[in-house]
């Protein structure tokens, strides 16, 4: 059974009504992800909560999506981080955080009995995804402790995957790139943004950012470019796919993270890279044309039998 862990922190979505909703970019990817995933596979959402109500109430949604919690940690004195978003008329978001008291910066130091570390370690996961979010948010040791623990996973044959999202609110650019690297030499899957890329590296061309990837030896490279076309890197070759544009765009918050989820399991599905950007575009489609980290969606994957 393919057993895909997503590692990473979700936070409670803030918004103009009394309901309780949740997002971040790892759990984002996991929900759709588990949306489009065959009963032959497991998907684990790795992160930690507090005790409190709202806590209880993510427990319970996550529960009902489907995913697994198997590694889920809990912090008696901690919750869930939030934010808030403003989009603008084109539907691009501005965010405001609070994290102080979040979880899931501290899961290395609840999980005391090292259940995920190992997890990794003796190969009870096949797939293991996680952001430049998930490691910003932790503290120096707790990083390089993820980074050990994937280091041997991959060695043992275990899928690494990582994705850029880049927020310069939680790293400065020239400490997040010592990071990137190490996670880009780690992964067996990539996916970044062009702008991702700039914050961190600095502007450059087309020609320069596709050289900077085929440097690494992950056996996949995506490259989102927004309405550009999406660049794929397989084995160091690139591939073209030209971007069809989206009439009224309400909300591009999880755009990239439903794209990196249909991309993943399509490609996962069928080992197809075409097949994978069509879902994955499909996917983000539906996703930007309604307000919301998490929306409804129909897309599905052929001959699905989940």
């Amino acid at each position: 059974m393919i057993n895909v862990a997503f590692f990473g922190e979700a936070m409670q979505e803030l918004g103009g009504d009394n309901s309780i909703r949740f997002g971040g970019d790892v759990y984002n990817t996991a929900v759709y992800f588990k949306r489009l995933q065959l009963k032959n596979m497991k998907v684990n959402f790795v992160t930690a909560l507090g005790s409190d109500e709202v806590s209880d109430v993510a427990r319970c949604l996550w529960q009902e999506q489907g995913l697994s919690l198997d590694y889920l940690q809990i912090a008696a004195n901690k919750t869930l981080g939030s934010y808030g978003i403003t989009t603008d008329k084109k539907g691009e978001r501005y965010f405001s955080y609070e994290r102080d008291d979040s979880a899931t910066k501290r899961y290395f130091y609840l999980d005391t009995q090292h259940r995920f570390v190992n997890a990794l370690r003796e190969g009870h996961i096949s797939h293991c995804y996680f952001s430049a979010i998930s490691l910003a948010i932790l503290d120096t040791p707790s990083r390089q402790l993820l980074l050990d623990a994937l280091h041997t996973f991959k060695t043992a044959g275990g899928k690494v995957i990582f994705d850029s999202n880049y927020r310069s609110v939680l790293w400065r650019s020239d400490d997040a790139a010592g990071y990137f690297k190490k996670a880009f030499q780690l992964a067996d899957y990539l996916f970044v943004t062009d702008d991702d890329h700039y914050g961190v590296f600095g502007e450059c061309t087309e020609q320069q950012l596709v050289a900077f990837y085929q440097q690494y030896s992950s056996d996949l490279v995506v490259i989102k470019q927004g309405l550009a076309d999406t660049l794929v890197l397989e084995h160091g070759t690139l591939q073209r796919f030209p971007v069809t544009p989206v009439t009224q765009v309400i909300d591009t918050t999880s755009a990239g993270d439903a794209f990196s989820a249909g991309f993943l399991a399509a490609f996962l599905h069928t080992g197809s890279i075409t097949y994978a950007v069509d879902i994955a575009q499909q996917l983000a489609s539906q996703v930007i044309v309604a307000k919301g980290a998490i929306v409804a969606t129909s897309i599905q994957l052929e001959h699905s039998e989940g």
